[in-house]
């Protein structure tokens, strides 16, 4: 947590003395109202869905694997982050992120055609906790009764533990949405591009440790999204986020400006 007031620490100066001539080209809207431009956020965030394998090895001699594909693989994810953002220029915002994140991956091998085994493997857990940090722009285009966005963002984690892992995400969330007084509600998807990689030992009953080295992927890049939001004032709002298909998530934001 120490790495969240870090970024605070540097950030909160800038509210302080936040030029009034952002965002940039303000003028090209007119009289028309444009948000506080320095922001704080919160976001809390959790995720279920399947990888893919890339690939898998492993140094156990007299025991082979049949095809990776057989093999089910699941991934939980629990992520919290305090963002900072500034719209830079009416139609684009910025940001920062830094957080924590924990990673559950449930690896299954009770279909795959493992030979040389006398034992059934089940499923393997690999749990990682770690600190993720990365940003990406937001741009958006509206009036008064409707609005339309497409977010970007990239991330990685740095993560602790026995394991040497590795976890990097891009993500692409087109949205299109409603404003009612103080109110807005929106309809979208999400692209997701994670590349997780982890090796180490695992603990095999009866036989012991055994070297492995695996390369996940997402499997469904898309799933649909749904939101609604609710503007306090014009230094304040709250949104939630639900995501549904192949892929679920929830997307909890709390954000304050300058």
């Amino acid at each position: 947590m120490r790495s969240l007031f870090v970024l605070l620490a540097l950030f909160l100066p800038l509210t302080a003395s936040a030029d009034s001539a952002l965002p940039f080209g303000k003028d090209l809207v007119g009289d028309r109202e444009l948000p506080r431009p320095w922001g704080i956020g919160v976001d809390f965030y959790t995720m279920d869905q399947d990888y893919d394998i890339k690939s898998l090895t492993f140094a156990l001699p007299g025991v082979s694997l049949g095809d990776p594909s057989q093999i089910k693989v699941s991934n939980d994810v629990v992520h919290f982050d305090i963002q900072a953002d500034v719209w830079l220029f009416p139609f684009m915002n910025v940001f920062a992120v830094l957080g924590k994140v924990n990673i559950d991956t449930m690896v299954d091998f009770s279909q795959a055609d493992i030979t040389g085994l006398p034992f059934d493997l089940g499923t393997l857990p690999v749990e990682i906790k770690g600190e993720v940090y990365g940003g990406g722009f937001t741009l958006a285009y509206g009036t008064e009764n409707w609005f339309t966005s497409a977010t970007t963002s990239y991330t990685k984690t740095s993560t602790s533990g026995d394991l040497k892992s590795s976890v990097k995400s891009l993500s692409v969330q087109p949205r299109i949405g409603l404003l009612r007084n103080n109110w807005r509600v929106w309809a979208g998807g999400m692209y997701l591009d994670t590349d997780e990689t982890h090796s180490g030992i695992f603990e095999l009953p009866f036989i012991g440790g055994v070297p492995f080295d695996i390369e996940l992927a997402t499997k469904d890049s898309w799933n649909y999204t749904a939101g609604i939001g609710h503007v306090f004032n014009d230094r304040a709002n709250l949104s939630l986020e639900i995501g549904f298909g192949a892929r679920k998530h929830t997307l909890f934001n709390l954000n304050v400006r300058f």
